[in-house]
């Protein structure tokens, strides 16, 4: 049951992403079309080059951080929708949490699935709130609160450690400990800052490789 479930998330996961894909191109080619604009293949490329040293890192560290927590259904959503790790991600750990589910699990994926969709229903009716009235109400914002804005993504993804930590408390500590280290050290060795995150997911998973060898070796 467990592997007719994956395939057919692959598969409908397959076919809406590629969908998604594809309409990406339709603004272009309207334009292309209605008003004869389009690039040449050389500034294609050179914008191409651009976004991929901009964002090529996030996309390869993303599937290996997220993929654990979204799940299979999740994954396809988030990648869709956007926002993984603002919104989707602290959306499935706290129905998870909720629920007494696990990821990767078809009890998990379930729920996950329920979690991530109504989290774009919800992201989808407030960006259209405040794209319209969001213009005026800002402005009459204290400072304090405009200055809060900058800091909702650390507390995020703060949050969602915290919920994970309990779980496996030396593998937690390890890699917070370990992504310290990272950040502090490695610039200092000439060590690109374009990698640090994919280090420190490195180090994530090393910890909890060794957190369960040390689990099994004591188990036995």
């Amino acid at each position: 049951m467990n592997s007719d479930f994956n395939s057919k998330i692959i598969r409908l996961g397959t076919i809406t992403v590629s969908a998604a894909i594809a309409a990406n191109f339709v603004p272009a080619l309207w334009l292309w079309v209605r008003y004869g604009a389009i690039p040449t293949l050389g500034e294609i490329m050179t914008m191409w080059g651009m976004v991929t040293a901009a964002f090529g890192m996030s996309w390869l560290v993303q599937n290996l951080s997220y993929y654990g927590g979204l799940g299979s259904v999740g994954t396809y959503v988030s990648w869709v929708a956007g926002t993984a790790a603002d919104i989707r991600m602290p959306g499935i750990t706290m129905a998870h949490k909720v629920t007494g589910t696990e990821a990767n699990t078809p009890e998990g994926d379930a729920i996950g699935a329920m979690a991530v969709s109504t989290t774009v229903f919800v992201s989808v009716t407030l960006i259209s709130i405040f794209s319209i009235i969001g213009g005026t109400i800002l402005p009459l914002l204290p400072e304090t609160v405009k200055t809060a804005f900058k800091y909702i993504q650390p507390a995020l993804f703060a949050s969602v450690y915290a919920s994970m930590f309990p779980k496996d408390l030396f593998a937690a500590v390890l890699t917070l400990a370990g992504s310290y280290a990272a950040l502090v050290y490695l610039p200092t060795i000439g060590f690109p800052k374009a990698f640090l995150m994919l280090a420190t997911v490195a180090l994530g998973m090393a910890a909890g490789y060794i957190s369960f060898r040390l689990q099994n070796r004591t188990a036995a």
